[in-house]
């Protein structure tokens, strides 16, 4: 038997990640409703500020610049996946584009609501509040609804 490489290895923690997300998830909104998914948004929100904090300290993310979210992304790729560019960028906001999303598959598979995203994503929102607190992220565009690509669009 040969050895999985490093690319599979990712690719299956990444669906297992997902997949324990839309478990989750899809658990609170049967036995809890919106309340619950707005807890589970803002215990994620706390944790990706957690996360973002910490970035900040190491200096993968910088105080006050929106433009080092998409590098903090960006660097994590090898070990996440996602597929992102900047779609657009100015001193008050950062869109994303997310062109490739290695929990998608599991998430529908799973049948994960199409707001998914909204509750896991939180957990970049917490990142970018690390970054500046004013900043709130929305989704305008999302794999989970329809689209062709993720827009993840940070603004202050």
């Amino acid at each position: 038997m040969t050895r999985p490489s490093a690319d599979e290895v990712r690719k299956v923690c990444m669906a297992t990640l997902a997949d324990a997300h839309a478990v989750y998830v899809e658990a609170i909104r049967q036995t809890m409703g919106r309340k619950g998914l707005n807890a589970i948004g803002e215990a994620n929100r706390l944790h990706g500020l957690t996360l973002g904090k910490s970035a900040i300290q190491s200096g993968g993310l910088r105080k006050g610049d929106l433009h080092s979210i998409f590098d903090f992304f960006s660097a994590a790729h090898p070990y996440f996946g996602f597929e992102l560019e900047v779609d657009s960028f100015t001193d008050t906001k950062l869109d994303l584009k997310v062109t490739s999303c290695p929990w998608i598959d599991a998430f529908r598979a799973r049948g994960a609501g199409e707001d998914i995203c909204t509750w896991v994503t939180q957990i970049d929102e917490g990142i970018g509040q690390a970054v500046d607190p004013t900043v709130r992220l929305t989704i305008p565009k999302c794999m989970m609804r329809g689209d062709h690509y993720c827009i993840y669009s940070y603004t202050k």
